[in-house]
């Protein structure tokens, strides 16, 4: 199964929602136990004032004795003006204790909830962030953020509303059968006989929204994804003139998430009218026979005596009953769906990226790096990107990798940050093999620019200092003018306190390489990679920018990936890739003498080659 319909089918786990909570609960099962609690002593004072007034009732109009179950008699009045006082102040008392309660009872189930789901969203998204490459680049942007944020967002309006909905639709249909038990035992039988079809409906609607929901949760990760693309390629669809055809592909699969949502919509449509039309027709029975009860004083094979002050609270009950069955539909419709969210939460969850405690901390590092047999193909691909490379680099060496596009070379540096595992072979850095290490340490003792370097939403000092403690002024000032990035800075309104745009939209090629350059000065690690770190900046920048680069990785480490030839001209060693093998190697001058790969290369670079 792919890592995409991993996500979108979830785990196979039985109770995925149970579990999810479960494994996340921490210390606060608590706050629903008092909810819980809570809710239940609310929710059964709410229900006993219709039993007080029905015995009411039938004491002032049936010239019945004023009792109450429970309730010493001794507290009664016997004066008819006294008990109506009574009953008054008792109803005004038991209002105001369901008031607190409900309160707390509200209190508790959010504060549960809310807690919960910040862990639950925080260990999904620190999951994600420690899986292999490999995951992002099989999967689609938007089905991660589908999990991250439309399935935590079901999960949220579950735990929202589901823990109070079963408790209190419980709450009431426990206490009002109860209620209904103490009034008259053999009519809340015969209200009772709807009960297994309100129950077998409700378990076939539960199923069919856990279809749907699936269904919108998987459109909403295409939608998702395809927007996310479109929006970070906006420019180049602009230079194509492609915004009809990007709305077309929008609009179709936005149509289709509207059908998809609609079915899931027709399904509560149908489920809650289907229930309330039910618990309607069995109150109308109810009526009925209650009421040729009171009339007849017996009904059928039913004996005994049925009081109109007893009917009155019985209806108010069977109609509290419709209450529960409406809960019902609501809680199935949440549960369903928060189920098939959490099946692709704990589907992520469970995708096992490698844990630092498990590794060997990367302390002081010398830099001396080794590629023993190393092959690679990146996943779903036959053809191997890296063929059987072995290289040796010695601490403090500067050795360049060039070649035609597609070479390998980057790819090759990426297997330096665990970013990928070779499929074959080791990459060690003084004799352990990275995927020992711990991924933090190693990569804190790596300095890395990439070709497009990418810069946060915030300004240029959160991106400079990104990674790095408190650090002065004058020294992010320095990495910049080593970077060669303090003349531009310094000319903005705001200088290094200007906001860069997303993704550093505000700000050229350039100027976005000069402040990654300086982003990771700052960091001064023991070992620097710079892929084609200089490939949007101008000759003249480039010099100065290499030469400040030479002073800060003289004795350190550093592997140069470069198409302009100029960049690694003066480095110790340089490395010729084609198609993921090295076949040259050594200085400038002795790659020119040999007069092969690199030597065709820099003459195309100089114009030496003649028509």
């Amino acid at each position: 199964m792919s890592v995409r319909d991993r996500i979108v089918a979830g785990t196979d786990e039985q109770q995925p929602l149970l579990t999810l909570v479960w494994k996340s609960k921490g210390n606060d099962l608590g706050y629903a136990g008092v909810g819980i609690v809570t809710s239940f002593v609310a929710q059964s004072l709410s229900s006993l004032d219709m039993f007080i007034i029905g015995l009411a009732f039938d004491a002032v109009f049936n010239d019945q004795a004023y009792t109450i179950p429970l309730f010493p008699n001794g507290w009664i009045p016997g004066n008819p003006t006294q008990q109506l006082v009574f009953t008054v102040a008792l109803l005004t008392g038991i209002k105001l204790v369901d008031l607190g309660f409900g309160i707390c009872s509200e209190w508790a189930f959010s504060l549960f909830a809310q807690r919960l789901l910040h862990r639950i969203r925080v260990d999904a998204f620190d999951t994600v962030q420690r899986l292999n490459m490999n995951f992002f680049d099989r999967h689609q942007t938007g089905d991660v953020m589908s999990v991250l944020n439309s399935d935590v967002n079901a999960l949220e309006r579950f735990l929202e509303f589901g823990p109070s909905l079963a408790t209190t639709g419980l709450t009431i249909l426990v206490s009002s059968l109860v209620y209904m038990a103490l009034l008259n035992w053999q009519l809340m039988l015969i209200s009772l006989t709807i009960a297994p079809v309100l129950f077998a409906i409700n378990s076939w609607f539960g199923n069919r929204h856990e279809i749907r929901n699936d269904d919108v949760r998987e459109e909403t990760g295409r939608l998702n994804a395809l927007l996310e693309t479109n929006i970070s390629g906006i420019q180049v669809v602009k230079a194509f003139s492609g915004e009809r055809h990007e709305t077309q592909r929008v609009s179709n699969l936005s149509d289709r998430h509207r059908v998809v949502n609609w079915h899931a919509h027709l399904v509560n449509v149908r489920h809650q009218p289907s229930m309330r039309l039910l618990a309607g027709a069995a109150f109308i029975v109810t009526l009925f026979i209650g009421t040729e009860w009171v009339i007849d004083g017996e009904f059928w094979v039913f004996s005994g005596t049925l009081t109109a002050g007893e009917l009155i609270p019985f209806m108010y009950y069977t109609q509290a009953l419709v209450r529960p069955v409406r809960f019902a539909a609501w809680f199935t419709g949440l549960y369903k769906g928060a189920t098939s969210a959490a099946k692709r939460i704990l589907s992520v969850q469970r995708m096992n990226p490698s844990r630092d405690e498990e590794k060997t901390d990367f302390i002081n590092p010398d830099g001396h790096i080794t590629y023993n047999n190393v092959s690679f193909s990146y996943p779903g691909t036959d053809e191997p990107v890296i063929h059987d490379i072995n290289i040796e680099i010695e601490p403090g060496e500067t050795v360049g990798f060039v070649g035609e596009t597609g070479a390998g070379k980057s790819t090759l540096l990426k297997f330096l940050f665990a970013f990928y595992d070779p499929d074959d072979g080791t990459v060690r850095v003084d004799s352990t093999d990275v995927r020992d290490l711990s991924r933090t340490s190693l990569r804190r003792s790596i300095g890395y620019v990439a070709q497009d370097p990418f810069l946060f939403t915030g300004t240029i000092r959160e991106n400079i200092t990104y990674g790095v403690d408190e650090t002065a002024d004058d020294t992010i000032v320095a990495a910049a003018k080593a970077a060669g990035a303090h003349e531009f800075v310094s000319q903005l309104d705001d200088g290094y306190d200007a906001q860069v745009g997303e993704r550093g939209v505000t700000l050229s090629g350039g100027q976005r390489q000069r402040l990654a350059i300086a982003r990771v000065l700052l960091a001064d690690p023991p070992m620097f990679v710079f892929d084609e770190a200089t490939s949007h900046v101008d000759n003249r920048t480039e010099v100065l920018i290499q030469r400040s680069l030479d002073e800060v990785t003289a004795d350190r480490t550093t592997l140069v990936v470069a198409h302009r030839l100029s960049t690694v001209r003066n480095t110790d060693r340089i490395v010729v890739l084609d198609s993921g093998e090295i076949i040259e190697q050594g200085t400038h001058e002795e790659l020119l003498d040999r007069d092969g790969t690199y030597a065709d290369l820099w003459n195309v670079q100089v114009g030496a080659v003649s028509e």
